[in-house]
C-alpha cells in the first residue's frame, strides 16, 4: 500500500509539474512563459502545399522565431521574426518562387492577472514596414503571392507580420483561464491600425480568436477560431476571413512543443470560397522557459 502512495505521489508530482506551464495555440505575441518565469526562446515552422489545383501548384515553407522576456514582475516583451518561401508553377508557364522577410513583430505587454491557472494580459505591438515590393511587374507578382500565402497558411492568425507597405500598430488583449476541470479555454482581441508607407491609404483591422483545450497530463490538444476583419477588401468583396486551428501541444518544463493545422473556412481562401483557393498551413516547433 505505501508503495502505490508513493507511486501515486510521484505521478501526481510529475503531471503537476509538466502541466505548470500555460498551453494553447501558438500565435504571434504570445506569451508561453510561466508566471514569475524570465522569458522563452521557441522556434516554428510553417508549411502548406496551397493553393493548389490543376491549374496552380504551390509549395510553401516559412520559419519563425519567437522570444520573450519579463522585464519586471508585471511587463513582459516579446519579439517575432519570420522570413517565407513560396514556389509555384501555374499551368502553362514555368515554375516562379520568392523569399521575403515579414515584418518583425514587437509587443510590450503588462500582467493585469497573472496566476498559474488564469492569467489577463494587456499591451501594444508594433511592426516596422519590412513587407514592401521590390518594384518591377514580374517580381511584384510572385512577392504579393508570397505574402499572401504566408497570411492565408496561418489563418490569417499573425496578419501585422504579412501586411505590405503599412507599419501595424496593434492593442493586444489576451486572457486564459484553466478550469476546475481540465480544460483551458481563452479568448484574444488585437484591434490595429496599419500606416500605409506608401500612396494606398492607411486602414483599420481586428483580430478575434476564442480557443480551448483539454489538458491531459502534458498533452493539450485543443481548438482554436479566429477571425481578421478589415476596413479595405481582402480580395474582391471580401472584408473578413475566418479559420480554424486544431493544435496539440506537450510540455516537459522547462520544454514545450507546439503543433497545429490551420484551415481557412470561408471566402477568399477558405472551403466555400472560390474553387482551387482553399489555403491550409501546418506548424510544428517548440523552445524553452528561461
Amino acid at each position: 500500500m505505501r508503495r502505490r502512495a508513493r507511486g501515486l505521489a510521484l505521478t501526481v508530482t510529475v503531471v503537476a509539474s509538466v502541466g505548470a506551464a500555460p498551453s494553447w495555440a501558438q500565435t504571434t505575441g504570445d506569451i508561453p512563459s510561466r508566471p514569475g518565469g524570465r522569458g522563452h526562446v521557441a522556434l516554428y515552422g510553417i508549411f502548406t502545399e496551397s493553393p493548389q489545383d490543376r491549374t496552380v501548384a504551390t509549395i510553401h515553407v516559412a520559419p519563425q522565431i519567437a522570444a520573450g522576456l519579463r522585464l519586471n514582475s508585471w511587463l513582459l516583451a516579446t519579439t517575432d521574426v519570420t522570413s517565407a518561401w513560396t514556389t509555384f508553377r501555374i499551368e502553362g508557364e514555368a515554375r516562379r518562387s520568392s523569399f521575403r522577410f515579414g515584418n518583425p513583430f514587437v509587443t510590450v505587454q503588462a500582467a493585469l492577472l497573472e496566476e498559474r491557472n488564469r492569467s489577463i494580459y494587456a499591451g501594444i505591438g508594433v511592426a516596422p514596414p519590412v513587407t514592401t515590393f521590390p518594384g518591377s511587374i514580374p517580381e511584384n507578382t510572385e512577392v504579393e503571392y508570397n505574402y499572401a500565402v504566408a497570411t492565408a497558411a496561418r489563418g490569417f492568425a499573425d496578419y501585422w507580420m504579412w501586411a505590405p507597405n503599412a507599419i501595424p500598430i496593434a492593442l493586444l488583449l489576451r486572457s486564459r483561464a484553466e478550469l476546475s476541470i481540465p480544460v483551458i479555454v481563452g479568448a484574444e482581441l488585437d484591434p490595429a491600425v496599419l500606416v500605409s508607407v506608401n500612396a494606398n491609404p492607411s486602414r483599420l483591422a481586428v483580430v478575434a480568436a476564442a480557443h480551448a483545450g483539454l489538458r491531459m497530463g502534458p498533452l493539450t490538444p485543443g481548438v482554436r477560431v479566429q477571425m481578421l476583419a478589415q476596413s479595405v477588401p481582402l480580395a474582391g468583396r471580401d472584408f473578413s476571413q475566418w479559420a480554424a486551428i486544431l493544435y496539440a501541444n506537450v510540455e516537459f518544463d522547462p520544454v514545450f512543443v507546439r503543433s497545429q493545422v490551420a484551415v481557412n473556412l470561408d471566402a477568399p481562401s477558405g472551403l466555400t470560397g472560390q474553387r482551387g483557393a482553399t489555403t491550409w498551413g501546418v506548424s510544428l516547433g517548440g523552445g524553452v522557459h528561461l
